[in-house]
């Protein structure tokens, strides 16, 4: 779209931009010669800005061109009978084959393992606290004398 559309081609817009660059010097001229303002001290104090050069708003004038004359693509059809029979081919398809249940496993045991790891050590005190008390131990013992004997 570049090749197609240049911009300041035209005679009219050439003629104001000149008419701009001649504004902007004697602007220019008469800043230098006055001061910025009338009263002021200095012109390091001023909040009025030196104007720009002619150029300056030309590549502006560019940059806005340019950005009007992007279009964006036309997104894809989305043709219905196709996610249809994608997702066909995926209830078809099989969810678990040999290659795929080692690492499902491996991934479920590696989520699971903090949980494991857990119920181990709160075993492990209540284990150690059951054994320390021998009442427990007596009291208990014919219980598992019976259900050995079975």
């Amino acid at each position: 779209m570049d090749e197609v559309y240049t911009i300041s081609s035209t005679e009219k817009v050439q003629q104001l931009e000149r008419e701009l660059a001649a504004q902007l010097a004697e602007l220019k001229a008469e800043i230098e010669d006055y001061g910025v303002l009338p009263g002021t001290p200095s012109r390091a104090y001023s909040s009025v800005p030196i104007p720009k050069d002619a150029s300056y708003f030309r590549k502006e004038r560019e940059i806005i061109l340019k950005k009007g004359l992007q279009v964006t693509e036309a997104k894809p059809l989305v043709i219905q009978a196709d996610v249809m029979q994608r997702e066909l081919e995926s209830c078809l398809r099989r969810e678990y084959t040999a290659a795929n249940l080692p690492l499902l496993l491996h991934q479920f045991f590696t989520d699971r393992i903090t949980r494991l790891v857990q119920c181990k050590y709160l075993h492990m005190p209540r284990w150690k606290r059951f054994c320390t008390h021998s009442n427990v131990i007596e009291q208990l013992y014919p219980l598992y004398q019976v259900g050995t004997k079975n």
